[in-house]
This record gives C-alpha cells, structure tokens and sequence, in this order.
C-alpha cells in the first residue's frame, strides 16, 4: 500500500510562522490585561481592606465579580484615579 501526500512543505510552513506571529500578539496582549484583587490593592496602596472593599463595591468604580471575588483591571483603575472625585 502506498500514500501519496502532495503538500507544499513552503505553504506549510508559512501558514505555522504566521499562526506563531498571532500567538505573540495574542500573548503581548494578554500581559497588558491585568486584574487586582481586594487583597492585591491593599497591599499596593496600604490602604485598609474595608476601604478598598467599600471602594470596589462603589457603583462608579470599575471592578467585577471573579466567582466569589472581586477585582478591578489596571488601566480601569488608573482611569478611575485621573479624574477628581469627592464626596
């Protein structure tokens, strides 16, 4: 029995060299979403964790729920601190 395969072994390979460019893209892309946990931003800020608690659970505030916890993606927050806000 004989099996004879025509394939472009330059077709080929081309096709795998651009699926391993969108996986870098893909991967640069997921570096720059990061998410912060309550915990996290306590840590960061040296804030107490019934401040950041009640901040995350202000309605303005970017954060979502992950299961039982919340978090907040970084450039939200930066976003979220650039404008003035009070009371």
């Amino acid at each position: 029995m004989q099996v004879a395969i025509n394939t472009d072994l330059d077709q080929e390979l081309e096709k795998v060299s651009k699926l391993l460019k969108g996986l870098e893209e893909v991967k640069e892309k997921a570096q720059l979403i990061q998410f912060v946990s309550i915990k996290e931003f306590c840590e960061m800020t040296n804030w107490s964790e019934k401040t950041v608690q009640e901040l995350y659970n202000r309605p303005d505030f970017p954060s979502t729920d992950f299961g039982k916890e919340k978090k907040a993606e970084v450039h939200a927050i930066i976003n979220y601190f650039s404008v003035p806000r009070r009371k």
